[in-house]
């Protein structure tokens, strides 16, 4: 898959940003938070992975568009929005000339229409692949049952071995240990099998064929199923129980049609007719209505009434509130002048008597009246509270009553509509009745008929299944040799093997000699390195390196030494690499050793054998190519740059230019 990165372009709240790869190698360098890390995150953002949300993101990122070049000629761009799970990816046929856009979903569903017709691409993992001319390649879903369907392995499961990004980097081995999830360690073992060949054309093909032949077998038993069941259903077992229904059939339709003949030759008529019962009902049904109509009105008027009342009493409270308010605020007020006409008052008054009525004042010891009153009020309100409650709820049972007679009456009258438009006479009635007896039985007769050859055709069903199964039986056979002969092809796994050891020993890697030998077992792929003759004293893995360096070079190692093998036999995974800080737990200046020995290593490599293809590598710091040749190499044209960047200096900007945040 030669796919070459050309540019990325951050699309910014405040400016559009660019960020051009070398043919070879991009080196960005510098201190941290100056969004090195984020460029390989928005790359592989726009290949589909989910977005790493840093804060200068989050305030300033609006979208991004890589340009990528794929067999140096087609000119792809793949244009995502923040938040986004679909890619926008335009590129011009070289055949036709002819632009597409299409809008690429990062994962299909089950009824997804294709994005391009008349083929099966759904999502953007397809196009790529297509994109690339090349089949995605097709594995079991299940390792364990032989019986499973066929899966495609998608372009992100390709992705695993092209981008260690810094937080996955000496954390996990490709997801090939047995701590991982299911589900990535199988994926990671089949891009194993697939690199070294054990996919070979003939065994995808007889596993293609081996479960189409399934397929069909399976398609095959189920149509026999649902005609089984429909048989049953229909109370037939067998061609004589058909045929015997049909004689059956036969004597009830020539009944049938005997009694049309006799209706028809008779002058008796029969006045009792079905809609006269309906005719009955819908009477009594109206009736039934207009008295609930009557008893709903009765009602309504009923809680008017007590309604009004209900206000005269509240009015009559609120007067005898203010009574007793004014009674209780002019009592012992000594009254100079008369409230009414306002003259003083001369009167000589006995005492306890009224200076304004000269009327005795009288003790009162029991409860006053107004407050009488007041009390009364009260219980009268709740009283008639109450009962304006029963006349709802009296109301409401009325109109759902007359709801429910009224659907009744609805459907009585949709039924005399239906025998009136039909209606001449009794006699017609029962003579149509017949006839639709007899369409009935001639429909049913019809049918059987239809179903005659069905017993027939599981007879030729089940033929079929029994050949399927020898089918499938000699595929499993052939499958299964063609998977042992492939795997007995041992001669990309030794050079994956030479070629991991011959990287750990040219970095400079601590422990290595170059005679130690280099295990892998087919059964979950991880490389395990012992010494020549002390294999059980000097045993050396990813899982028990101790020290969190040596997993990130060792991790990097591997990579190449896959990538060096698919560059030699021309395997189809992608040909660019992404490396997050191979010096991630390393000082190059406490290992300066491992620090040069891994670039010059790097240098070289790129230089040579994987000079078709294209690094971007991240790190803290930056050495030079030393030796002359390599160094010329990149040096001259567009084969390498180097980005020195940092969070806060202008002359060494960070991702975003303008920002200065966390």
């Amino acid at each position: 898959m030669k796919i070459q990165l050309a540019n990325l372009t951050l699309r910014c709240r405040k400016a559009l940003i660019n960020v051009p790869f070398a043919k070879s190698i991009t080196f960005l360098y510098g201190k941290m938070g100056a969004g090195k890390s984020t460029i390989l995150h928005l790359v592989d953002f726009c290949l589909g992975n989910e977005l790493v949300q840093t804060p200068a993101l989050q305030q300033e990122f609006n979208g991004a568009e890589l340009e990528v070049l794929i067999n140096n000629f087609r000119h792809i761009v793949f244009s995502r929005d923040k938040g986004s799970n679909q890619v926008n990816v335009t590129w011009m046929d070289v055949n036709t000339e002819e632009t597409w856009n299409v809008i690429a979903p990062i994962s299909s569903k089950s009824d997804a229409i294709p994005l391009i017709p008349s083929s099966s691409i759904y999502n953007l993992s397809d196009l790529i692949f297509y994109l690339c001319n090349i089949q995605p390649p097709r594995v079991r879903k299940s390792k364990l049952k032989e019986d499973t369907e066929l899966i495609r392995l998608s372009f992100r499961d390709l992705m695993w071995y092209c981008y260690l990004s810094q937080d996955g980097i000496d954390s996990s081995f490709f997801y090939l240990g047995r701590d991982e999830h299911d589900y990535k360690r199988y994926k990671s073992r089949d891009i194993m099998r697939l690199l070294l060949g054990f996919h070979q054309e003939n065994v995808a093909y007889l596993e293609g064929e081996l479960y189409e032949t399934r397929r069909n077998k399976a398609s095959k038993l189920e149509a026999v199923t649902q005609i089984n069941n429909f048989l049953k259903e229909s109370k037939i077992a067998d061609k004589f129980e058909i045929e015997r229904n049909l004689e059956s059939l036969d004597v009830e339709l020539h009944k049938k049609k005997q009694d049309l003949f006799d209706i028809r030759n008779t002058i008796i008529r029969n006045n009792k007719h079905l809609i006269d019962e309906y005719k009955t009902t819908a009477i009594i049904y109206s009736k039934t209505l207009e008295e609930l109509s009557k008893a709903a009105l009765d009602t309504e008027e009923q809680i008017k009434t007590r309604k009004r009342l209900q206000n005269e009493y509240n009015i009559t409270s609120i007067k005898v509130s203010r009574s007793i308010v004014a009674k209780n605020a002019l009592k012992g007020v000594a009254f100079c002048s008369c409230p009414e006409c306002g003259q003083d008052l001369n009167l000589v008054v006995p005492v306890n008597h009224c200076k304004v009525c000269t009327q005795e004042i009288k003790d009162r010891t029991d409860v006053d009246e107004t407050e009488l009153l007041q009390v009364d009020l009260k219980t009268r309100q709740r009283e008639l509270q109450d009962f304006l409650l029963r006349l709802e709820k009296k109301k409401s049972d009325i109109e759902q009553e007359r709801i429910n007679i009224s659907r009744e009456k609805a459907k009585i009258d949709w039924k005399l509509v239906e025998f009136e438009s039909e209606y001449d006479s009794a006699y017609l009635s029962l003579a149509r009745e017949l006839e639709r007896e007899i369409g009935s039985i001639t429909a049913n007769k019809q049918a059987l008929i239809n179903l005659l050859p069905l017993p027939g055709k599981v007879e030729q069903l089940y033929k079929e299944v029994e050949n399927l199964i020898v089918e499938e039986e000699r595929l499993k056979r052939e499958l299964k040799e063609a998977r042992a002969k492939a795997e007995k092809d041992a001669t990309n796994l030794q050079e994956l093997k030479d070629f991991f050891l011959d990287n750990l020993w040219q970095v400079g890697f601590s422990g290595i000699h170059q005679d130690d030998l280099v295990e892998i077992n087919t059964t979950d792929f991880i490389p395990h390195i012992t010494r020549k003759g002390q294999d059980d004293l000097f045993v050396m893995n990813f899982s028990n390196l101790s020290s969190g360096g040596k997993k990130t070079i060792f991790k990097c190692c591997f990579a190449l030494a896959v990538h060096r093998l698919a560059a030699k036999k021309k395997i189809e995974i992608p040909s660019f690499v992404m490396i997050d800080t191979p010096m991630k737990n390393i000082s190059e200046r406490e290992n300066k050793d491992i620090f040069e020995g891994f670039y010059r290593f790097i240098y070289k490599l790129f230089a040579t054998e994987l000079k078709e293809r294209q690094l971007i590598i991240v790190d803290k710091e930056y050495i030079e190519p030393d030796e002359p040749l390599i160094r010329e190499y990149y040096m001259n044209g567009d084969n390498f740059i180097v980005k020195h960047m940092t969070p806060d200096d202008d002359k060494h900007p960070p991702l975003i230019h303008y920002y200065r945040g966390l």
